[in-house]
């Protein structure tokens, strides 16, 4: 983002209206790959402005406040979702992308349909067992369907290191699931 600088100081000054401006499509493509509701995404957006407005004086121009945006509409996010008491299984529309494409609602037998739950229980129980550091980019990456650029954001880490977690945590979670099949 363009920032204007004072002559003798060299910071930063944006106005409140510029940032909104700037980060309000944004925010909401993000809220939306997390929440897939219209009307959760523009309230995660209008929460996420109150919560900068409220605070928009104890900014600081030299700190990143992309990462605040960003982190601040995760959390309000994950707010709403508890709020919805959100499951998450195969036929979830956060799930589509991973090639499940609704398979149960498709599936004219009930085998078929209680395959598909209970895989997607093994997923969901596999990616909790996770380390909380793979777990959260894990989910955020194959669960949110967020970009690599979006997950740096969000946890104010290099992407080398979103790269690493991922391959860490895909690895992890494929061991997990094969001790899982053993078992069985």
């Amino acid at each position: 983002m363009d920032m204007q600088h004072t002559v003798n100081r060299g910071t930063p000054v944006i106005s409140y209206e510029q940032l909104f401006e700037h980060y309000k499509d944004k925010i909401f493509s993000f809220a939306w790959k997390i929440l897939r509701s219209k009307m959760d995404s523009e309230e995660a957006v209008q929460e996420t402005f109150i919560k900068l407005y409220m605070n928009f004086e104890r900014l600081d121009p030299a700190g990143s406040v992309s990462s605040l945006i960003f982190t601040t509409t995760k959390n309000i996010c994950i707010d709403i979702l508890r709020k919805r008491n959100t499951k998450l299984t195969l036929a979830h529309p956060m799930m589509m992308h991973e090639g499940w494409e609704n398979k149960a609602a498709q599936s004219e037998r009930p085998e078929d349909i209680l395959i598909l739950k209970e895989t997607s229980q093994l997923l969901q129980d596999a990616i909790a067992k996770l380390p909380k550091a793979y777990r959260l980019m894990v989910y955020q990456r194959y669960v949110l369907d967020m970009s690599m650029e979006e997950i740096v954001e969000a946890n104010r880490v290099k992407m080398n290191t979103v790269k690493s977690r991922l391959k860490r945590g895909r690895d992890l979670l494929k061991r997990n699931m094969e001790k899982v099949k053993e078992a069985e």
